[in-house]
């Protein structure tokens, strides 16, 4: 693909011509990435433009309902955006998806190749950035004139931002973003369970990939300084250990699994199997986002706080 512009799919095509597009419209991420490098913000601003709402998507046909879940996941999309923007680019997202924007406040400058961020790790982030770049502008080609616009975002809610926690915060978002999604999935109908189980997919891989960085860094400092119980479903995260010898190693899984707990033993939500990822409800997933410390989540009716000062855009805001 000569062009650095991200593609945007067309929410009433079939799932053969997804497929198809998403074949022809193969991204070099190393371009990207390269890009990135080159000309910083330029590129970053080339990336989204064109990028225009969409006003007959299927959205509206759908109901309240699917919009507004659908928002409530934007409003997510931000705030990853937004933090990979600032990670990589040291600047903010383009004015072409930040019209109308809330005040952005704790912004970190953009990370270098210093201990214990390596080369490698930068592009993973470069790579997520592109990723939350084309959910964003996704989403808001979905939605249409219905988005809405992107709220107030505190990226310092847990803390300044610095090489020693970024990936610990980012870890963080990514963890709290798949399991929102996996629970908002289920407020979805027709096409649109398709659309947000794809941005799913995309979340899990990037939770992975930043999870097992986590183990491997043992000097990255912890975003949160206390590891809730999860049985609730308003712990923060799910702290992932190395098992540490080769006999607990060789004796395989455990009953909370390992070193990459999904759900089972203290990690599990009271309402999920073993073995299968836990979801939290949009109220859960609110009060973690809306937690101003990194101890404990917000008061159940929050309307503010933490990554949100203002609240979160649309007719979802109450935790």
């Amino acid at each position: 693909m000569a062009s650095n512009e991200i593609a945007i799919l067309d929410p009433a095509a079939t799932v053969d011509k997804l497929n198809k597009i998403a074949a022809d419209r193969a991204v070099n991420r190393r371009r990207f990435i390269t890009a990135l490098g080159i000309t910083g913000a330029a590129a970053s601003a080339g990336l989204l433009s064109g990028c225009a709402n969409n006003a007959s998507s299927p959205i509206a046909a759908l109901g309240a309902g699917q919009t507004d879940t659908l928002n409530f996941v934007l409003n997510i999309e931000y705030l990853q955006a937004t933090l990979f923007a600032y990670l990589t680019t040291g600047k903010d997202l383009s004015a072409s998806v930040t019209a109308n924007s809330g005040a952005i406040t704790g912004a970190p400058a953009a990370l270098a190749v210093v201990a214990p961020l390596t080369q490698q790790t930068l592009d993973l982030l470069n790579e997520i950035y592109f990723d939350e770049l084309n959910h964003v502008s996704y989403l808001r080609s979905i939605l249409g004139s219905a988005a809405v616009p992107r709220p107030a975002i505190n990226l310092a809610a847990f803390g300044t931002i610095t090489a020693t926690n970024a990936l610990s915060i980012a870890r963080l978002l990514k963890d709290l973003g798949v399991t929102a999604y996996a629970g908002a999935i289920t407020g979805l109908s027709s096409s649109n369970t398709t659309y947000l189980g794809q941005i799913l997919g995309a979340e899990s891989f990037h939770s992975g990939a930043l999870r097992l960085i986590s183990i491997q860094y043992s000097t990255l400092t912890p975003a949160i300084a206390t590891y809730l119980p999860l049985t609730d479903g308003l712990g923060y995260d799910v702290p992932p250990t190395d098992l540490g010898t080769a006999g607990l190693g060789a004796a395989g899984p455990t009953a909370s699994g390992g070193f990459f707990p999904t759900s089972g033993g203290a990690v599990a939500s009271t309402n999920t199997t073993t073995g299968i990822g836990y979801a939290r409800t949009i109220q859960q997933v609110l009060q973690v986002l809306y937690g101003a410390s990194n101890i404990a989540p917000a008061p159940h009716g929050s309307f503010s706080g933490g990554f949100f000062p203002n609240g979160v855009n649309g007719n979802i805001t109450t935790s």
